[in-house]
């Protein structure tokens, strides 16, 4: 989420902590006029459903792209020691061709990624899975369990390899939403600021009054280099 809309979300947060705090809670509850508190219950509302929207498209921000790297090396450290296994086998029987195919380094296989990595994947364990019947296979590391450990590592990896794409997009709608969520309760806003200056005149309402409007000042927080934080839902109102 940029700044722009953490500002005029913390804005509106501190507005709302302020109307419900037990310093100004009794100024307008109950009083004329009534939309206030209407209003502003409505806003509070829209406020916290903003946020749940902010912290999903902060969860799908890392979440589904630390998978894919996660499988991704899976494939690539199961994939390197059948290979190294298969190419002793294949140099010791003689057979060049396919000791060409498996002599691979393991910067070799961390250079692919999606479907690179798993076509030479497959690649590999196809040759272990041929391979595994030969004399002496066992003997030089090629076992069952670790042809199914590659195949294993391709079909988790398989489905992962769009995935931060989709994730891109899913959170791309999120903060479109975030986006038209925020201008309509900024409007909102808007409609308080108007009604605050009917409430009754008094010394607390004056007080409330001159509050709201420093409130209403967007301050520019920023982030700088520090981890991005999604805006806290709105305070509990004061009892």
């Amino acid at each position: 989420m940029n700044d722009r809309l953490k500002n005029r979300l913390n804005m509106i947060n501190t507005c709302l902590g302020l109307a419900n705090s037990s310093d100004y809670k009794p100024v307008w509850t109950g009083k004329d006029p009534a939309d206030f508190g209407t209003d502003l219950a409505t806003l509070g509302v829209n406020y916290n459903a903003c946020i749940a929207k902010a912290a999903l498209a902060d969860g799908t921000k890392d979440g589904s792209t630390d998978a894919k790297a996660s499988a991704e090396s899976t494939v690539e450290d199961t994939t390197y020691v059948l290979a190294r296994a298969l190419a002793v086998h294949f140099k010791k029987n003689g057979n060049l061709t396919s000791l060409g195919k498996a002599d691979i380094a393991k910067r070799d296989l961390v250079k692919l990624s999606g479907q690179p990595l798993i076509v030479k994947a497959t690649e590999i364990r196809d040759l272990g899975t041929a391979a595994s019947a030969d004399a002496d296979a066992a003997n030089r590391g090629i076992t069952a369990a670790r042809v199914t450990a590659v195949t294993d590592a391709i079909a988790a990896y398989a489905p992962l390899v769009n995935a931060p794409r989709g994730q891109i997009v899913n959170r791309s709608a999120l903060l479109k939403e975030i986006e038209t969520d925020t201008a309509t309760m900024l409007d909102q806003l808007a409609d308080l600021d108007d009604l605050i200056l009917l409430l009754e005149s008094s010394e607390a309402s004056q007080r409330f009054q001159a509050a709201w409007k420093r409130a209403r000042i967007i301050v520019d927080a920023g982030h700088g280099p520090a981890p991005e934080q999604t805006p806290a839902p709105a305070p509990a109102p004061a009892q």
